[in-house]
């Protein structure tokens, strides 16, 4: 799939629109997805933070879509983790995506979420039914 026709594919969900989600680049290994900051998105108004589900939904669809750009096609998730490393305030953040293993009934992707100034805001691994 073209870098155009994973993006046309990410934004075929409500949720992935509401997020404004655009993957910047792509190859059978890796990609790269941006998402920038929105105040619907705010859990502690008084930092502000993100909510961390926010995150992990985006450490969860990056760690998809990674296995998608390789050439596989998922059917759901199996298992998600997620680390917090640090509060991610009123930045764009990028979520990149490489593929550690690429098998017939279960897929594996490790995903890093950085702000602008490129700090470790969360991470996490999913892996993907096929």
């Amino acid at each position: 799939m073209t870098l155009e026709d994973l993006n046309r594919t990410l934004l075929v969900a409500p949720f992935h629109r509401w997020l404004n989600l655009r993957m910047v680049k792509a190859d059978a290994e890796h990609i790269l997805i941006e998402m920038p900051w929105r105040d619907e998105m705010i859990s502690n108004p008084t930092l502000p933070s993100m909510h961390g589900g926010i995150l992990a939904s985006l450490i969860d669809l990056t760690g998809f879509y990674t296995v998608l750009a390789s050439g596989s096609m998922s059917k759901s998730t199996a298992d998600l983790r997620v680390d917090y490393h640090r509060a991610a305030s009123r930045q764009t953040l990028l979520a990149e995506g490489r593929l550690i293993k690429a098998g017939r009934s279960l897929s594996v992707a490790d995903v890093r979420i950085h702000d602008e100034a490129g700090t470790l805001v969360a991470s996490g691994r999913g892996a993907y039914n096929m």
